[in-house]
């Protein structure tokens, strides 16, 4: 693809996602309140005088790494795409993602698409697949680490297996050709609204184009290969805050609870996976052994750690890029 004159980003370019962000805020206060109330109050606050804040350091490094894989693979995608954006718009756009992690299902992550579209042209048939990659590929990770656990723990061994073809299914799907023909040739048939229908056809056609490349053998090793990296180190997130209230837990054992919980939150298509994450961490953790009271801790601190601050740093992201682009906006007034 040609290299795009770069544009600006308007200034109500948000204004969109504030409304779902917000809803999945208070979502996400409500949920920590009943993961307090489901804990022995009057025991968490023991558990809580007796965290380790040496460990603390550690346990908030740990997400930041996640992204930083992340934005690797980000950068892999658009680069097979053959979109090339300014370096620090590229970065700004990539944090301002994480902020929507809270929206359902993570819908709020095409706000990069529309940001990519406003600041270089580029096609939201080929950005919007870019996304669907990043998360498709990170669920076939989180099933690979999970799966690491049910080794030793034996639980969710067939959830896993059929997550892992519904995945698989949805990968292979995009290298049939003709399937995605017969799409494109069932949506130019349709009588009704003839021009929309004409638009969404060549909107499938170069959606399916893209995620095929996406797809291709090397290119889903490589970025599977990196969200198992990624993704592991979330998962070793639980394993030092059980260490940091006193108790203990494998390392398997905490990638496992990890990992299979944020898939059966994605899978939910709740904003950031809320209450269903939360509530399988707790039980699962409750199944490894650990006492109610440390392990209603451990998910407050795990989910704080592995969602609220990456909404934090995308929110933060999130007004660095509206600050750049405003005062370029005034300078170019001026």
């Amino acid at each position: 693809m040609k290299e795009i004159e770069y544009g600006n980003i308007p200034r109500d370019a948000f204004s969109g996602y504030r409304k779902p962000l917000l809803s999945g805020l208070l979502i996400g206060l409500a949920v920590v309140v009943a993961t307090l109330l489901l804990g022995d109050l009057k025991g968490a606050v023991g558990i809580w005088q007796a965290f380790d804040l040496r460990y603390l350091p550690f346990i908030f490094l740990l997400a930041p790494l996640n992204y930083v894989f992340r934005y690797i693979k980000w950068n892999y995608y658009l680069k097979l795409a053959g979109l090339y954006p300014d370096a620090k718009m590229n970065r700004l756009i990539f944090l301002s993602g994480l902020s929507m992690a809270v929206t359902p299902g993570k819908i709020g992550e095409l706000l990069k698409c529309y940001l990519l579209k406003e600041h270089m042209g580029a096609p939201v048939s080929v950005t919007s697949s870019i996304v669907m990659a990043e998360r498709l590929s990170d669920g076939i990770s989180m099933v690979i680490l999970a799966s690491f656990g049910v080794l030793v723990y034996a639980h969710g061994f067939y959830a896993l297996l059929a997550i892992f073809f519904f995945l698989a299914a949805l990968v292979f799907v995009f290298h049939f050709d003709a399937f995605f023909g017969y799409l494109e040739r069932l949506l130019k048939k349709c009588p009704f609204w003839r021009g929309f229908m004409q638009k969404s056809a060549e909107f499938l056609r170069e959606f399916q184009g893209n995620a095929r490349r996406l797809f291709s053998l090397p290119s889903l090793l490589f970025a599977v290969g990196i969200g198992v990296i990624s993704w592991g180190f979330e998962g070793l997130v639980i394993f030092l805050a059980v260490k940091a209230f006193g108790g203990e837990i494998s390392i398997l054992g905490s990638i496992f609870v990890v990992s299979f919980s944020s898939l059966l939150g994605a899978l939910s298509l709740l904003p950031g996976g809320l209450g269903v994450a939360e509530g399988s961490i707790m039980a699962l953790l409750l199944l490894i052994g650990l006492g109610r009271e440390m392990a209603a801790a451990t998910t407050l601190v795990t989910r704080f750690s592995t969602l609220w601050l990456g909404v934090a740093i995308g929110l933060a992201g999130f007004y660095l890029l509206q600050r750049k682009f405003f005062r370029k906006e005034n300078t170019d007034e001026s």
